[in-house]
């Protein structure tokens, strides 16, 4: 699923139901590309870790990919890159939902 534009709080929740209405259509793989995000708040990283809870609890795998720098620092200041990894390209990204089988 790409992500365009701002991701704060607004955006956050509407990608959030996407993602709920994914996973109750028994999606197991998601895969955010956040390459054209041109803005992505602590709000916004808050709705990614929402979303992850979500596939968790859905058993299901959310991964991101082309988080921009200050998400990355975001992650990293939060502790949230244990949890949250980002991936460098939509291939790393791919490949690592299929370790996971």
């Amino acid at each position: 699923m790409d992500v365009r534009g701002r991701f704060t709080l607004i955006e956050g929740e509407a990608v959030h139901e996407l993602l709920t209405d994914l996973f109750e259509d028994g999606r197991r793989r998601i895969l955010l590309n956040f390459r054209d995000v041109t803005y992505l708040d602590s709000s916004g990283i808050g709705q990614l870790v929402r979303g992850l809870y979500s596939a968790r609890k859905s058993n299901a795998e959310l991964h991101a990919v082309d988080l921009n720098p200050r998400a990355r620092e975001i992650l990293h200041m939060t502790n949230l890159h244990t949890v949250f990894v980002d991936f460098p390209d939509e291939q790393t990204a791919l490949r690592a939902f299929a370790k996971n089988n």
